[in-house]
């Protein structure tokens, strides 16, 4: 098999990439927004296949996430290492959480291992803190403001730089402004990352705000602290010229890197909108794409054969056509039956990974949601979920449920925020079990469909299953998967896009439980024998 690197490289909502190479490898974090653990990290030789092997946060001590709904979220990772400290180096990242510690920095020396809890980097401000690594040993931060200095319209931005102390999260020395956007097109600048190459310091940003015009842009400088010039022809990369025809669309939020045989890359975020015309939407919303980048006269050119993101690039760059045997960059389990005594890496759960409501020691070999509060509240919430990555899939789990008091439920979810999900469930209602479908929007709860599926027990096994034909859903149940009953087909699911409903991730499916008592009694639970998740389309764009 010859290797290719397959787009997206991060299917399913993985955006705001960063890369860094060390030690012979390339490192790539992700932004979370509001689910833990956060900022997964991957690993990859050549850019071809990437594995998870950590993520930046994963204790509950390290970051608060509480609270303020979808707005506190952690956002903009920056990835970089330090082959000088030690014996094997050090790894840093940088993020912003907005509506809580605002810019921070943590560390680790094993990638694969714990990272120190993250630190607020003094004297910052603004957002989208980065770093960068200067060949005289010095250290400098960038980020990103609100412009200061002869502002002329509301949204105007500038990218500054000063001296960061690492060791002490701290900014020191005169600060400067290098860039300043000059319309009120470019909207806020995003990801403004430095780099050198050569001769010459560059920086890499992003201007459009998330919108359709959003765009990689580039500038250069001899020294930090001189004069930066714009590349006469930027963007470096944008489908901003295909508008609403764009089958990849709001291209940013990138980083550059070079691998182990000198070749320039770009990993950006992006988005793949599908659906049927007026139903077109982008639920699993912005993923991580790689193209390859040729230096010409000292200026970068990114997807410099087409012009745009491609499905597929040799190693060299070259745009290559996907062949059949070509597997995803990321292969994830179909199928976890719980028998291991650790969680997966892809799982995730919303803001607060809660161990007493979430466990694999209640029975052999499940999963055990102790029933929590409502999924729209923002904490101590029973729900375990995991990324949506293609167009058309199956999630399907079998769940025995042993509930103990009224209104009493658990079954699958299709999760955008508290706000936004659809959830098909078992409910404890008097003394009968019903299958509902319920539709959650603004937070309001809407039964779609109700049935009656069992009339006095308080155990009911069940197995449920959703298969997504793009942005129509079939809903099933059964008592065995291969005999399954349609319950409600061609449900719309447009209303979890992010565009639709203001929401800010892409969606996620998984399991839930919710108490209709007082959920610190732990008297109702949930164990669940196996959860599938398949793609079952490589259709790459819609």
């Amino acid at each position: 098999m010859s290797y290719r690197i397959i787009n997206p490289v991060l299917s399913g909502f993985y955006p705001s990439p960063s890369v860094c190479a060390a030690n012979g490898m390339l490192y790539m974090v992700a932004a979370s927004f509001t689910y833990f653990p956060a900022f997964p990290v991957f690993a990859s030789k050549n850019g071809v296949s990437w594995n998870q092997v950590g993520n930046v946060i994963s204790s509950a001590e390290q970051i608060d996430m509480r609270g303020q709904g979808a707005s506190k979220r952690l956002m903009s990772p920056t990835l970089r290492f330090d082959p000088s400290y030690g014996e094997k180096g050090r790894f840093w990242c940088t993020g912003f959480q907005y509506g809580g510690m605002g810019c921070f920095l943590t560390h680790t020396d094993n990638i694969s291992g714990a990272w120190e809890k993250p630190v607020h980097i003094e004297g910052s401000e603004g957002y989208n803190p980065t770093i960068f690594f200067d060949l005289d040993g010095s250290v400098w931060y960038c980020g990103v403001r609100e412009a200061t200095v002869n502002k002329l319209y509301d949204n105007q931005s500038e990218v500054w730089i000063q001296r960061i102390d690492l060791e002490g999260a701290k900014l020191f020395g005169e600060k400067k402004v290098i860039l300043s956007s000059t319309s009120e097109f470019s909207g806020w600048f995003d990801a403004a990352r430095i780099f050198r190459n050569g001769d010459y310091y560059y920086l890499i940003y992003s201007e459009g705000s998330l919108t359709l015009n959003y765009g990689v842009c580039v500038a250069r400088a001899k020294s930090l602290d001189g004069e930066w010039e714009l590349r006469p022809s930027n963007p470096l990369l944008s489908h901003r010229s295909m508008g609403p025809f764009a089958k990849i669309q709001t291209v940013g939020d990138a980083d550059m890197y070079f691998d182990r045989d000198g070749r320039c890359w770009l990993a950006v975020s992006a988005c793949r909108p599908y659906g049927e015309k007026a139903k077109r939407s982008i639920n699993m919303d912005r993923e991580s794409f790689i193209v390859p980048v040729k230096w010409d006269d000292g200026w970068p050119y990114a997807a410099y054969e087409s012009g745009h993101i491609d499905n597929a690039y040799s190693l060299s760059g070259v745009v290559v056509t996907r062949a059949d045997d070509d597997a995803d960059a990321v292969i994830f389990p179909v199928i976890d039956d719980f028998n291991e005594n650790k969680f997966g890496l892809f799982w995730t759960a919303n803001r607060v990974w809660n161990q007493e409501l979430i466990s694999l020691n209640g029975s052999s070999g499940m999963l055990r949601l102790y029933g929590g509060r409502p999924l729209r509240n923002e904490e101590d919430t029973a729900m375990l979920l995991r990324r949506q990555t293609a167009f058309c899939y199956e999630a399907c789990t079998h769940v025995s449920c042993h509930f103990a008091s009224d209104g009493d439920c658990a079954g699958i979810v299709c999760y955008q925020n508290e706000r936004f999900n659809l959830r098909l469930q078992l409910k404890l209602m008097g003394k009968v079990v019903a299958l509902q479908l319920i539709k959650a929007v603004e937070g309001n709860d809407e039964v779609m469909l109700e049935d009656i599926v069992d009339g006095g027990s308080r155990e009911v096994d069940m197995v449920l299953r959703i298969v997504a034909e793009k942005q129509m859903l079939k809903i099933e149940y059964g008592h065995d998967e291969r005999n399954m009953n349609l319950f409600i087909d061609k449900v719309d699911s447009t209303f979890l896009s992010p565009d639709k409903c203001n929401g800010c991730s892409g969606i996620m499916v998984g399991m839930f439980a919710v108490a209709g008592g007082d959920f610190n009694q732990k008297n109702f639970y949930a164990d669940f024998d196996w959860f599938k998740y398949e793609n079952i389309t490589r259709e790459w764009v819609s």
